[in-house]
């Protein structure tokens, strides 16, 4: 008979063999030896990866060098790249502000128990939604139409 912490351990075990198996490391290499980073790759990718943008200087320079190293960018694409995602960001702070007043706006109607103000409130968070999606689509975009057709299906491989 199996003791009841074997059957707490047989899932983790059972992770640990997956994990094993699957990669050794949390780094891919290129063709060139550079290596990227899985979790910056997997960060940008799947379903929000079609939005999903670098929030702040340091990590725009992270994932514009693992684009650098996975797709072999100019100077000039990473030039244009760091500029686009720059700007993005800097225009989806004043989105993330006005998200932040609404959402208080939605829990002050909600607490008042204020039908009018609660609809108002979630309309505003899906107009704003929309548009701080709609930022990151474009600058994801902009960046998509920088890189050659080689490029842009070496990047396509890693998007699920």
């Amino acid at each position: 008979m199996m003791e009841r912490r074997m059957f707490v351990a047989l899932p983790g075990l059972a992770a640990l063999a997956a994990s094993q198996a699957i990669g050794q490391t949390d780094t891919l290499s290129t063709e060139t030896g550079t290596h990227l980073s899985r979790k910056v790759l997997v960060k940008h990718s799947g379903s929000k990866g079609a939005y999903r943008i670098p929030k702040n200087a340091a990590k725009q320079a992270q994932y514009v060098g693992t684009l650098t190293a996975l797709l072999s960018l100019t100077s000039a694409q990473q030039q244009q790249a760091a500029a686009i995602y720059s700007n993005a960001a800097t225009a989806r702070t004043s989105v993330t502000t006005s998200l932040k007043a609404a959402r208080k706006a939605l829990r002050d109607a909600v607490e008042n128990n204020d039908s009018g103000g609660i609809a108002q409130a979630s309309t505003t968070l899906g107009t704003l939604t929309g548009q701080y999606i709609s930022n990151g689509a474009i600058a994801n975009a902009a960046v998509f139409q920088l890189l050659t057709p080689d490029q842009q299906s070496t990047l396509s491989r890693f998007q699920f």
